[in-house]
């Protein structure tokens, strides 16, 4: 699979919340990096403290969460995703920057509007 293909897989297993999915697109050395100030906000170390301590954060603190890849730009190994997001009280365009590595997400930094997820989950 290219790059490109390893992100698009990715945003459709989480879509569909196959985590089984996700986890075989992720390698095994995988930082995840997220903006902001936010208890969500940091860095994870590998697909497992990704998973338990931000994405199964995610139906909690937000009410109808989704995330809508719309436009993928990929060069070499490296992905950039502008994507909607969206749930109950909040709707912006992101941007998601992938790096992959043996057909597996070594590295993915999320860009996206933390005020208006912190204004969502009445943290400001």
């Amino acid at each position: 699979m290219t790059p490109k293909e390893v992100v698009q897989k990715s945003y459709e297993a989480f879509g569909s919340g196959d985590m089984e999915a996700l986890s075989s697109l992720s390698h095994e050395d995988m930082v995840v990096k997220v903006n902001g100030m936010m208890s969500i906000s940091g860095q994870y170390n590998g697909f497992q403290d990704f998973l338990q301590n931000m994405l199964a954060r995610l139906p909690v603190l937000f009410t109808n969460f989704k995330v809508e890849p719309k436009q993928m730009f990929a060069e070499d190994r490296n992905v950039f995703t502008l994507c909607d997001l969206s749930g109950d009280g909040f709707a912006f365009t992101g941007c998601h920057y992938t790096v992959v590595e043996d057909e597996k997400i070594k590295e993915f930094h999320i860009f996206d509007d933390t005020q208006k997820l912190a204004h969502a989950m009445n943290a400001v």
